[in-house]
């Protein structure tokens, strides 16, 4: 290029030493780019000198606009006349032979470098491309890559582009050798390496598939665990990557330098720390000496800046500065705080909730506007949005405002998902035999977040009609009203339990008041009309509960609860506990005097954002107010089931009458295990299934006799089931399956090893 700028510079020089004024000037040669953005980017206008200097500058100007092949510049009379040949236009781009990158990726990244689709073509740029391309595979470890291109002119001055990438196999890491260790077998460490030889056996594994980045990142998990593990001045001295001569095998040496192995030294703080030393100490994760831990430490910035953020103090920097004393093999550490600018929040936006009014969503946020940011109350907002069950995702951000350091404002992005159902139909479930159904369930009732509810369903147990109604935000204080109407039908021995038929007539009304973010008061008044028919086989107790009730019962119960949710969702929670204990209490005086006491807490531990452990237990106990009262048979609880002890029949568990079947208890102990995993991508467009590996435990007990006593309860009697199970999130409800064998049946257990259920979420 510098030769051509010289000889046509020498050129117009010879043909105008002395240079001339410029009083107009002519563009020949365009036939796609316009006059004008020719004079744009032409340095010389009418009425200016041309010299020698001028057009080299022109020369330049014109070819660094990348839209000519040839420029030239010639004297007609005061006319300056510029000849130009335009550089074909790309008409399109054809990729072929690509599998491990994809099209797009490929026609993006040409993009970025100017060559796209509508474009000016430039061969020289079309060569430093695709040596691009070679290098893009290289780092995925396609090291038998063949780029080669082919150019074919069209009309009108175009050109059509083929590029034909013949990828090979990529090459496969043989083996990793890490040199220098001592602290650690080379075993232990290799397996910090999600990459490396894979098993004979795991056919499907790409473990083996090398690229740069794969092995940056176990680069740094090696570093995090001897980091994590004491050894402060831990260096990876050089890496060695060497491909065989067939370009197929890859041997990866690591060169370390493991160092001392230290202890936590002098803790201290420094810098404006907001608040007092002693109340920021007690964040410290870590404390003197601990073994070194940069996982602690890491924790303990995480701590301190959640603390200053919750005065507003959102954006600090928390800085460690580490001073290790290799002769005391101690690390002092010394936290720099430094708080940045304090922020308030200016404005709340909301966005996505197509469904859910903004009040409903600004009603369970914990972040206000015109007061300090805080990230705990964020994290609060986020956690209870998404414990509404109405929301996919939820994300906030926090932007600052243009022109200010103190001002943020908070955008509350939400996913809604499917809040209402309509159900008709006819199905089967392992507990229910041949369902007939029809539903309509709205969560979100026109996006005020209330619940209607109608059901009408028929199994071989039980014929139910409900409809319910829960106003959210009753009052503006927060307090929820509800009511409900109920039917239901029972013939017992189709539920493999005692032989009756219960008819139940059920109304009822009351609150929830919320007592603190994250607790809740419920109080419901009952009315309950039963009707009990005995069968011709009917047992003792049966038979004696009629005698002192009669069939026809009418009972008012007061049901007081108590919650506690600090999941941070609703479905498929990863952290947090839910508890809760209700009391149900029948008013003395009526035609029968019992209570009912229930207490359930489940835990959750999350390993990942959607992988969890999650862990519950319950007791139930009930009983009469009085020696001569009992809790009715039929209030009894039931064990056994995908509800409570999988791996066994439903209800089957506890005690049982004369003629051997499961009468219930007054006493129910569960405990429950499970581990949810996800099986579909994580940016999947719906997130609603999980599978989930499980250890059920259980068992019912009851009273002995009139005295009032209960049977020698021992944990040797508690039945343990384990299986594995999905649970998947659909528009009509959860379905949840599971197949499950006994740990520890007995002679008389009954067992079944596939249960599933449609609308309930255990």
């Amino acid at each position: 290029m510098r030769k051509i700028l010289l000889g046509l510079i020498l050129i117009f020089a010879a043909g105008s030493a002395s240079g001339f004024t410029v009083e107009e000037i002519r563009i020949e040669g365009l036939s796609r780019i316009s006059e004008g953005t020719v004079l744009n980017y032409l340095p010389v206008s009418s009425g200016d000198e041309l010299d020698r200097a001028a057009s080299a500058d022109a020369l330049e100007a014109l070819f660094s606009t990348g839209f000519f092949e040839d420029v030239e510049l010639r004297q007609d009379g005061s006319t300056l006349v510029v000849a130009v040949r335009e550089r074909p236009a790309i008409a399109e781009i054809e990729f072929i032979g690509n599998k491990a990158l994809d099209t797009d990726q490929l026609t993006s990244g040409l993009a970025s470098a100017g060559l796209s689709q509508g474009q000016s073509f430039d061969r020289s740029l079309l060569a430093t491309i695709e040596r691009e391309l070679e290098q893009q595979y290289f780092s995925l470890g396609y090291y038998d890559i063949a780029v080669s291109s082919t150019v074919s002119p069209l009309p009108r001055n175009r050109v059509e582009l083929r590029i034909e990438i013949t990828e090979g196999s990529p090459a496969s890491v043989q083996e990793i050798h890490i040199v220098g260790n001592q602290a650690f077998d080379a075993d232990t460490l290799r397996g910090q390496f999600s990459m490396g030889p894979k098993a004979w056996w795991a056919f499907l594994s790409n473990r083996d598939k090398y690229s740069r980045e794969r092995l940056a990142a176990d680069l740094e998990s090696l570093r995090a665990y001897y980091r994590d593990r004491g050894y402060a001045d831990f260096q990876i001295e050089s890496t060695q990557v060497s491909i065989s001569p067939d370009r197929q095998r890859i041997h990866v040496t690591v060169n370390v330098n493991e160092g001392l192995l230290y202890q936590i030294g002098e803790l201290d703080l420094a810098g404006d720390l907001i608040f007092e030393a002693d109340e920021l100490r007690e964040l410290f994760t870590i404390q003197p000496g601990d073994t070194f831990n940069q996982r602690g430490i890491t924790a303990t910035i995480e701590a301190l800046r959640d603390k200053l953020g919750t005065e507003g103090y959102a954006f600090a920097r928390i800085n460690p500065v580490p001073e290790l004393r290799e002769d005391e093999q101690a690390v002092d550490i010394t936290f720099f705080v430094d708080p940045a600018d304090r922020v308030y929040v200016r404005r709340l936006q909301i966005v996505g909730n197509e469904t859910t009014r903004d009040d409903v969503i600004r009603s369970e946020m914990r972040q206000l506007e015109g007061t300090w940011l805080s990230t705990k109350a964020l994290r609060d907002s986020r956690d209870r949005l998404l414990r509404l069950g109405f929301f996919g995702d939820v994300r906030i951000d926090t932007p600052r405002v243009p022109g200010t350091t103190e001002q943020v404002d908070v955008e509350v992005e939400t996913t809604e998902r499917l809040s209402g159902s309509f159900r008709a139909g006819v199905g089967f479930g392992s507990e229910q035999g041949v369902i007939l159904n029809l539903g309509l369930q709205q969560d979100n009732v026109l996006g005020t977040g209330d619940r209607l509810e109608f059901v009408a369903n028929s199994n071989d147990s039980d014929t139910i009609y409900r409809v319910s109604y829960l106003e959210r935000n009753h009052t503006t204080s927060g307090i929820d009203r509800r009511w409900a109407v109920s039917f239901r039908d029972t013939d017992a021995d189709e539920a493999e339990l005692a032989d009756y038929g219960l008819e139940s007539l059920l109304l009822s009304y009351g609150y929830r008041i919320p007592v603190s973010d994250n607790d809740r008061v419920g109080a419901d008044l009952e009315f309950d009309a039963t009707d009990l028919s005995l069968r011709n086989d009917a047992t003792e107790i049966q038979r004696d509960f009629v005698e002192r009730n009669g069939n026809d019962n009418q009972v008012v119960r007061a049901n007081l609860s108590w919650t506690r949710d600090t999941r941070n969702r609703a479905i498929f929670a990863t952290r947090g506990a839910q508890q809760r204990m209700s009391l149900q209490a029948s008013v003395p005086g009526t035609d029968l005097e019992y209570y009912r006491l229930n207490y359930r807490q489940s835990r959750f531990f999350g390993f990942t954002e959607r992988t969890a452990l999650m862990l519950s237990g319950t007791v139930s106990y009930g009983d009469g107010y009085s020696s001569e009262d009992k809790l009715p048979f039929y209030e009894n609880f039931y064990a056994g089931g995908i509800s409570t002890v999988r791996g066994f029949e439903r209800n089957s568990l506890g005690p049982r009458d004369e003629n051997n079947d499961p009468t219930g208890g007054n006493l129910r102990a569960l405990i429950r295990s499970e581990l949810r995993l996800p099986i579909t991508a994580e940016d999947a467009e719906s997130d609603n299934l999980r599978l989930k590996l499980f250890v059920d435990g259980g068992q019912v007990w009851t009273r002995e006799g009139d005295d009032n006593t209960l049977e020698d309860v021992s944990v040797s009697d508690l039945r343990f089931g384990a299986g594995v199970g999905l649970i998947y999130y659909s528009p009509v409800g959860p379905l949840t399956m599971s197949v499950a064998t006994p740990l520890n049946e007995e002679d008389g257990d009954e067992t079944e090893f596939f249960q599933f259920s449609i609308g309930a979420f255990f």
